[in-house]
């Protein structure tokens, strides 16, 4: 299964707003970080704010955050979200496509049930469980040799 470009985009951004919970990132820098055009991170926080999982603030302190934890956040409802409407094969367009196998088609079933697979084992996982491990802090000795109170 091939996910679009957007939907690569979007769960990289939710990474990376993942990673500073609770801190609001700017489009800029979320494109700069992100390796994508402004325009396209726009469009992704739009889409993603729609659906519940950022949210946005306006003005000189405002910018892009997660709307609930991380934790909270299922990968297969992303996916889900964002792939709305995209056929896998043509088969599983909405007028069923130009097959010229139907109706004795035995591939269309697996397919589904593949897809089913994936976005079940998206389901399972949490924004949280992408995000890298939190690093601890190096506490360095004071003067005397003794770690700082």
């Amino acid at each position: 299964m091939r996910l679009l470009a957007s939907t690569d985009f979007a769960l990289r951004l939710l990474m990376r707003l993942g990673a500073d919970e609770g801190r609001h990132r700017t489009t800029e820098a979320l494109a700069r970080e992100i390796g994508v055009p402004r325009n396209h991170i726009h469009k992704i926080v739009q889409d993603l704010t729609e659906a519940g999982f950022v949210r946005t603030l306006r003005g000189a302190r405002g910018g892009v955050m997660l709307a609930r934890p991380a934790a909270e956040i299922s990968l297969g409802a992303v996916v889900r979200h964002l792939e709305r409407g995209q056929a896998l094969v043509e088969c599983f367009l909405p007028d069923g496509g130009s097959c010229c196998l139907s109706p004795d088609c035995r591939l269309r079933a697996r397919l589904a049930r593949a897809r089913e697979a994936f976005l079940a084992e998206l389901d399972d996982s949490r924004l949280a469980d992408c995000l890298p491990a939190p690093v601890a802090p190096v506490l360095t000795p004071d003067i005397a040799g003794c770690a700082p109170v």
